[in-house]
């Protein structure tokens, strides 16, 4: 019996070696191929992730679309020791955002949809406000709805909670408005492209992920790519996601296999395959949507974003750059193109601690050392209004017997959320339990004022306050929950018993 196994394992092997030598022969590359001379200096810049039980990064770059080094450092498996390779297949998150902007340009050449068009137009499930918003104002995200990352745990989603099309329709017609009119403002919406990609499936009657496969993907040869739409698909090479626990260390897997639908992310690709695409946009021969693509919006006011069609313009030490990042379930991902040296990068990490972009730019100093101007020093982090009013000094927090905690304590339900939220006390502090979640400490920072932080990986739930309003004779009716960008949703007491 034994001399049987190993005969048939030797069988296999011999198999697996012509096989391997069948697939270096073909036109597509295949797992485990790499492009370029060994560069050390380069490898240098991984050696971190280049480590056993690891996950880690792949890397690609590319001169005038031509592959000049490409690498994979750790791995994509941790459970099989899989190792990541230029074909390894990442989740690369919002860098999917100018692909769906992509389609939109190209429907909209082709007469299918006109990117003025009010976007009830194609999903009139969505409420009238006082001022349409547009396919324009999703795709440069200025159309002033709340992001359905943060909605979702507000209204009591658990970390791995399945989010369709339907689901998030029905989340967005229930906000009675936007946070701000159409066009006045610039805030980084995954709800706009969500709601984008429909648009556009509506229109042309076909997926989001047939679109891309037919009009972007198999004419680019990008074979390693696609939409993830079925959470039951069977994605080769595809790698696993992971984080690290910040309590003991240890690393964890993040599961995201069960979003699937496409629109602010779920691009499964490779390195090399985005720069297949990158070089197809901004290589020698344009396409007909290229200057469209590179169009930076503006306001209202006639002020520019900065943020063009699902791309990002940039500098880097005296070279124009253009590019996007990308941040999801365990994953992270750069793609970046300087413009003038016609020299492109990305880089795909499965740990979300990852720093694919300072990666990104340190092989641009190995590759660009004789045409980058002089480093700049450490830039200040830019604050947004809502980071420097968490910062802000703020009063003393009040010291609350049960008693007055009891006021607080009943079920308050919103209609914009279609969520219950239940306040109780418990061990003389305040506690609210969101839907079937476990019960969340509520801290008073002041007067009728709260605090409740959501314990969430997988979405974007920032802390929330709680503002309290009384009627004429004092007791509570109601609150106003505010949350990252997400301001005023409205909750109202439902009667019936306190819960004390």
């Amino acid at each position: 019996m034994r001399e049987t196994r190993e005969a048939v394992a030797s069988l296999l092997c011999t198999v697996a070696v012509l096989l391997a030598v069948g697939c270096a022969a073909s036109d597509t590359p295949q797992a485990g191929l790499q492009t370029g001379a060994d560069n050390p200096a380069i490898d240098d810049l991984f050696a971190a992730w280049d480590e056993p039980g690891s996950p880690g990064c792949a890397l690609a770059v590319a001169r005038d679309g031509e592959f000049v080094y490409s690498r994979g450092y750790g791995y994509a498996n941790l459970d099989y020791d899989i190792p990541i390779t230029p074909q390894t297949v990442f989740d690369v998150a919002s860098v999917t955002k100018q692909f769906v902007a992509a389609v939109a340009n190209m429907l909209a050449q082709g007469g299918t949809v006109s990117l003025d068009d009010d976007v009830r137009r194609w999903l009139p499930e969505l409420p009238e406000y006082e001022s349409p918003v547009t396919l324009r104002h999703l795709i440069f995200h200025t159309g002033g709805l709340r992001d359905y990352l943060n909605l979702f745990p507000l209204a009591g989603a658990g970390d791995y909670y399945s989010v369709s099309r339907e689901q998030l329709l029905a989340m967005m017609s229930r906000q009675r408005a936007p946070v701000f009119a159409p066009g006045e403002r610039y805030a980084y919406s995954n709800t706009g492209y969500m709601l984008l990609a429909h648009a556009l499936e509506r229109a042309a009657g076909k997926s989001i992920g047939e679109l891309a496969r037919e009009r972007i993907f198999e004419p680019l040869g990008m074979e390693g790519s696609r939409m993830y739409e079925n959470r039951e698909e069977i994605i080769p090479r595809r790698a696993t996601g992971y984080h690290r626990d910040d309590g003991d260390g240890r690393l964890r897997i993040v599961h995201n296999y069960n979003f699937e639908i496409a629109g602010d992310g779920q691009l499964y690709t490779t390195v090399e395959d985005l720069l297949r695409w990158d070089d197809y946009l901004h290589g020698a021969e344009k396409p007909a949507i290229h200057e469209s693509m590179l169009t930076q919006g503006r306001l209202n006011d006639g002020d520019p974003i900065g943020y063009a069609h699902g791309i990002t313009p940039g500098e880097y030490r005296g070279l124009r750059t253009v590019g996007h990042s990308g941040h999801s379930w365990g994953f992270l991902t750069e793609l970046r193109r300087y413009v003038q040296p016609g020299l492109s990068i990305a880089v795909a990490c499965n740990a979300e601690y990852g720093d694919p972009g300072e990666l990104a730019r340190q092989v641009a100093d190995h590759y660009l050392a004789d045409q980058l101007g002089p480093a700049e020093g450490d830039e200040e982090d830019e604050q947004d209004e809502d980071d420097k009013e968490e910062g802000a000094e703020q009063p003393d927090a009040p010291s609350l017997s049960s008693t007055e905690l009891a006021e607080f304590a009943g079920s308050f339900f919103s209609t914009e959320l279609d969520a219950t939220y239940r306040f109780a006390v418990e061990d003389a502090g305040l506690t609210v339990r969101v839907e079937q979640q476990p019960a969340l400490a509520v801290a008073p920072v002041a007067e009728d004022e709260f605090r409740v932080e959501f314990e969430s990986r997988g979405w974007a739930a920032s802390p929330a306050r709680l503002e309290f309003e009384r009627n004429s004779a004092g007791a509570v009716t109601g609150f106003s929950l505010s949350s990252g960008s997400e301001r005023g949703l409205v909750f109202e007491k439902q009667p019936g018993l306190e819960i004390r």
